[in-house]
């Protein structure tokens, strides 16, 4: 089914057309002659292309500003990078800050959602981020935590009923499946409010407005009713289209509400369990299947082997898929499945341990366990397939315990993509009808008439038809 986003500009074109048909005889055309229907808006393209780079400020330059990482932009086209995610740029409140994980705090934590964190630089330095940004082609999308905000906040003094009762001086902090959270630097905001949801809109508008920003990841988007969500995104339409909308959430009604990119949550933690053995290769592949079926008609995944969340409370990638190889591996599998591609920052340095974001970790960008070399030279092949991209899947082996073969198509360009989940060597077979035939490995330019080949342990291999 069509998402209500798009449901809502087909209305709307149609609407368009009666009035200019109403009028039509103002025009000066000829009355045999309508215009022609209104082009319509593609945000597709752009959710389809998309590149994303996850950056929290402290960690990606050592000065830990807005001016620091625009100096590293170079390294982020080297990537193909196209959209930065920033993760929350606003001052981080310090009532009940949850300062025993780290110094910072959590930038979760919201003291005011009208200013840049000086910390990080000067409202001028974030325009001049934005701004660079896009003359490199790249957009830029920030953090918006909708949900609670810190208890140092000012509107808990002077709007105390835009926040819900609780047994906390009066107030709440986030519930979440019916229980207490232990997010206690945080209080919960109520949408039951009418005046909230102005405010909140305002807000969101201001930034897209006064900084050009191109739109916004939502934390944990399905706390926040998405009847908001609907009126908030066409707000920002009227003052920017197309606006980038991601929300942190698997269900499919976060599309119906408007959002265009959603989380792979169900495949990112089968694929851990997979390489930990506690699921079977089969299982992962019916979550692929069966879940994103539930999608509506255009919807689109965020596929990721990590981010902020998973970095900082798991494990990053090499500890988690066994090493770097695994590491390799897990980001090629996520990422030659249909959706779009996250990269967190860091990860392309092959991080070992954990890395918290309640402090500063300035990354060693020269570091030895770089992977700098792998990420870009898949990244250009990632960016440069229009098979990857936009192409159908084919699972050829889904029953498969220890490697999976799959298809990606499009147009003119057909990939096979082989991954191996085991720690030990695996044989692929081709099937009868892919044999015989000539392929081109993608990473090394071999070309080659298999009728199988052997996967490393934790290997991958993409090959493309060269007929």
């Amino acid at each position: 089914m069509p998402t209500r986003r798009a449901s809502l500009r087909a209305f709307c074109a149609t609407l368009l057309l009666a009035l200019l048909l109403v009028v039509g005889c103002d025009s000066g055309a000829p009355p045999d002659e309508t215009p022609d229907d209104p082009a319509p808006l593609d945000t597709a393209a752009w959710v389809d292309d998309a590149v994303i780079y996850e950056m929290f400020i402290p960690d990606f330059s050592e000065e830990g500003t807005f001016q620091g990482a625009m100096e590293r932009f170079d390294h982020l086209e080297e990537l193909g990078i196209n959209t930065i995610w920033l993760m929350p740029i606003h001052p981080i409140g310090e009532e009940r800050a949850k300062t025993d994980i780290g110094p910072l705090g959590s930038p979760y934590s919201i003291r005011d959602y009208y200013a840049v964190n000086p910390d990080y630089g000067s409202e001028e330095d974030f325009r001049a981020f934005v701004d660079e940004a896009h003359a490199r082609d790249m957009r830029v999308i920030i953090d918006l935590v909708a949900n609670h905000t810190a208890w140092d906040h000012p509107w808990l003094d002077e709007n105390p009923e835009w926040y819900e009762d609780g047994p906390i001086d009066g107030f709440t902090v986030p519930v979440l499946d019916g229980d207490t959270t232990d997010w206690t630097d945080v209080v919960q905001l109520d949408y039951d409010n009418p005046e909230l949801r102005d405010e909140m809109i305002a807000m969101m508008q201001y930034w897209v407005r006064e900084y050009n920003i191109d739109g916004y990841r939502a934390d944990v988007a399905g706390l926040v009713p998405n009847d908001f969500w609907t009126r908030a995104i066409d707000s920002l339409e009227a003052v920017k289209d197309p606006v980038f909308m991601l929300a942190e959430d698997a269900e499919p009604e976060m599309h119906d509400a408007g959002f265009d990119l959603t989380y792979a949550w169900p495949f990112y933690g089968e694929m851990v369990e997979t390489w930990e053995d506690e699921h079977s290769l089969p299982d992962l592949v019916e979550t692929i299947e069966s879940v994103d079926e539930e999608l509506p008609e255009g919807a689109m995944r965020m596929r990721f082997s990590t981010n902020h969340d998973e970095t900082a409370w798991d494990a990053p990638p090499p500890a988690l898929f066994g090493g770097q190889e695994g590491a390799k591996t897990a980001f090629v599998f996520a990422t030659t499945l249909p959706g779009v591609p996250l990269i967190y920052n860091g990860q392309e340095l092959s991080v070992q341990d954990t890395v918290s974001f309640f402090e500063a970790t300035p990354y060693d960008w020269e570091a030895e366990t770089t992977l700098m070399p792998f990420y870009t030279e898949y990244m250009e092949v990632y960016t440069e397939s229009e098979a990857l991209r936009r192409g159908t899947l084919d699972i050829l082996t889904p029953e498969s315990e220890d490697a999976l073969l799959y298809r990606r198509e499009a147009d003119d360009e057909e990939l096979l993509v082989a991954i191996n989940v085991r720690d030990e060597e695996v044989q692929i077979d081709l099937p009868s009808d892919h044999q015989g035939r000539t392929w081109t490995d993608v990473f090394s330019g071999e070309s080659l008439t298999p009728d199988g080949f052997t996967l490393a342990p934790y290997g991958h291999r993409i090959l493309r038809a060269a007929e």
